[in-house]
């Protein structure tokens, strides 16, 4: 179930709140996905460089990242190995779907559908459902809509945001299409190269 508490991460003179959406920008090749890799802990930081939620050290805390990468990597052989990996429980299967039909995956989808048969769109969103299924504390997602269409795009978005702002997950976005994330995001986060932490360049 997702944590509904208020926590508050801080990275340098970066500061989100629970229910952010932050929008991680700048050219190719400057190191968006990078940040995101080390603020899941997958990569180091630079040197004199620390991520905290609450004071504590980001590695405490549970989080999540939906990489950038197609076809997914999946994790299982079916929708609920997928929703269910690294989840520390087994969740009813009534709590499995309603999940699954919270991100707009209930038609002609079920526990034992592969994943392998899923498109882009519903990839994108099983790999959510699993991240809700977990109560993540931050949530980092590498280009969630690229290769969608704008429509799918904003509706995608607009199901992040409800997501954000029910749970309290501090969501972290890097996108190359960041223009489909004006609406939604609370603040910019701006990045001109891989050494330098990431500059804000104003709320919503």
């Amino acid at each position: 179930m997702n944590n509904t508490a208020t926590h508050h991460f801080s990275m340098g003179d970066c500061h989100a709140t629970g229910g952010d959406i932050i929008l991680v920008t700048g050219k190719n090749g400057c190191g968006k996905s990078l940040w995101l890799q080390r603020m899941a802990g997958l990569e180091p930081f630079p040197a004199g460089i620390a991520a905290d939620i609450d004071g504590t050290p980001l590695q405490s805390w549970p989080v999540r990242m939906l990489f950038d990468q197609w076809p997914a990597m999946w994790l299982g052989q079916s929708v609920h190995d997928e929703m269910t990996f690294g989840l520390g429980r087994q969740p009813e299967p009534a709590e499995i779907m309603k999940t699954l039909a919270d991100w707009g995956l209930q038609e002609g989808i079920t526990a034992r559908t592969p994943p392998s048969t899923l498109n882009r769109l519903q990839s994108v969103r099983l790999i959510l459902a699993s991240m809700n299924m977990a109560g993540p504390v931050l949530a980092l997602l590498d280009n969630p809509t690229d290769n969608l269409s704008h429509d799918d795009a904003a509706d995608l978005i607009s199901d992040i945001a409800g997501w954000a702002r029910k749970s309290k997950t501090i969501v972290v976005v890097a996108c190359n299409r960041w223009q489909d994330w004006q609406v939604e995001a609370t603040q910019q986060w701006h990045i001109h190269c891989s050494d330098e932490l990431p500059q804000l360049r104003g709320h919503a």
